[in-house]
């Protein structure tokens, strides 16, 4: 081969060279600037995803406040007084017992359901007025078992004490061994179903500030109901979760 040839040769070997390393180069340089853009786009995405997320916890948390608010998610207890402004428009139940007309429905139909099963659940107490509340703090020889005026969920007209009634001749069907009877079993087992639940349940009193009490049934609505029973915990505990 002639020196003219193998000059030739060289250079073209130097050109092929140096285009495979224009084209290596080109490569690497795209690779990092798409590298860089796909970081961008995941950044903006995240800083998006993240911005959705903080809008949609704070209407969650708006919704929750706004719950809250609604007056069966009403909390009275032995600190928290009942509002002054918490209208009631009663109706009866039955034999004379009354309670919000909102939740008549509800109880009217657990305690027909109750019935149908087999057993025999009794109204003894619902909706006091004020008045009634006072007499029976002013008369009653044991105050720390008897809501002070104001601060009981009878004035609500949501609550309903509720026993067997074959325990109706007890000296005082207001003790613990109510839980036992029949009807206040299917009570327990069945009340949010209804939206009602136990509203004083067992080793709950120094959150309640109330006595265990396996005969009062409060009403919450059917989705609240549920949640709390099946939990076991008590409407104070529920509350704080918002």
């Amino acid at each position: 081969m002639s020196r003219t040839k193998r000059r030739k040769k060289r250079k073209t070997l130097i050109i092929v060279a140096e285009i495979i390393c224009l084209i290596v180069l080109s490569f690497g340089i795209y690779k990092i600037a798409d590298n860089r853009a796909k970081q961008e786009r995941q950044k903006v995405a995240e800083e998006e995803a993240a911005k959705q997320a903080a809008i949609q916890e704070e209407q969650a948390r708006q919704e929750k406040q706004q719950e809250l608010g609604q007056w069966y998610l009403l909390l009275v207890n032995p600190w928290k007084a009942m509002p002054d402004d918490f209208e009631i428009t009663t109706v009866e139940v039955e034999n004379g017992y009354v309670v919000d007309e909102r939740v008549s429905d509800a109880l009217k139909e657990m305690l027909a359901d109750c019935r149908a099963a087999g057993y025999s659940p009794q109204i003894i107490s619902t909706f006091r007025t004020r008045e009634t509340q006072q007499y029976l703090y002013d008369h009653t020889a044991n105050k720390d078992d008897t809501a002070i005026p104001g601060h009981s969920e009878h004035e609500c007209g949501l609550a309903a004490d509720i026993i067997d009634s074959d325990s109706a001749g007890w000296s005082d069907p207001l003790i613990d061994k109510q839980e036992d009877m029949p009807a206040q079993k299917w009570l327990m087992e069945h009340c949010q179903d209804y939206g009602f639940i136990l509203r004083y349940p067992k080793d709950k009193e120094d959150i309640t500030g109330i006595i265990y009490e396996p005969w009062h049934y409060r009403y919450v609505g059917k989705e609240h109901a549920k949640e709390i029973m099946s939990k076991g915990i008590c409407l104070e505990e529920y509350i704080e979760q918002f």
